[in-house]
């Protein structure tokens, strides 16, 4: 695991900022990964009604699970970039709503590498997720250490995801997806979707994490 230090909360807050501005018509999730999430919440986590997505730029994982699953899904976005974005508020996801304890029935981010505070954020997490809710968190080989840099602060191997998941809660379910996309990137713009030439395989792990069962 590696994790990089900000000499202040400021300073993780400019960085996070700045990186999601230069960001943020891009998109990292495919609608593969997010049609095989909703299809496990289909079936594990039936009639779920609320979701979190956490960092999510510019809203797109929101719109999609609330297209395929028919329910209210909120996103956070730590910059002000977020007021312009339908449901999504302005939010460091390490900090819970009170609305939120123990009433969310999932939780999906591919961003949680850029947490200053691992242990704290999945905690908080955790803690809105409802009995028999799931958490979900993306992993490819840019969330292990050859990712960290910059507003990527927080890194770990698949082995080590898993362990330190298990250290307080249980992985339930790693789900693999392989696919061809454009570097792992689309770019949004007012017409259509445009994928970028270079193509190459992307090894996409998710870890369907849940309260532990006694």
């Amino acid at each position: 695991m590696k994790l990089l230090k900000f000499a202040t909360y400021e300073q993780y807050v400019e960085t996070q900022t700045e990186t999601n501005k230069k960001k943020l018509p891009f998109v990292w999730v495919s609608n593969h990964e997010l049609k095989t999430i909703a299809h496990y919440i289909r079936e594990h986590v039936p009639g779920a009604s609320f979701g979190l997505c956490h960092g999510v730029r510019n809203g797109y994982e929101v719109r999609r699970f609330e297209s395929l699953l028919g329910c209210k899904v909120i996103g956070t976005e730590i910059s002000e970039t977020a007021a312009g974005v339908d449901n999504v508020i302005q939010w460091d996801f390490h900090d819970v709503k009170d609305e939120w304890v123990g009433n969310v029935d999932f939780i999906y981010s591919n961003s949680w590498d850029h947490s200053y505070d691992p242990d704290a954020m999945l905690s908080a997490w955790m803690k809105c997720i409802k009995p028999g809710g799931r958490c979900f968190l993306e992993w490819t080989q840019w969330h292990s250490d050859r990712g960290v840099g910059g507003a990527d602060c927080f890194g770990a191997s698949e082995n080590e995801m898993r362990d330190w998941i298990n250290g307080n809660f249980e992985v339930e379910a790693v789900l693999e997806i392989s696919e061809r996309i454009g570097g792992g990137l689309r770019v949004l713009n007012a017409l259509r979707w445009v994928i970028f030439d270079k193509m190459r395989a992307r090894n996409i792990r998710i870890f369907v994490v849940r309260h532990r069962t006694r």
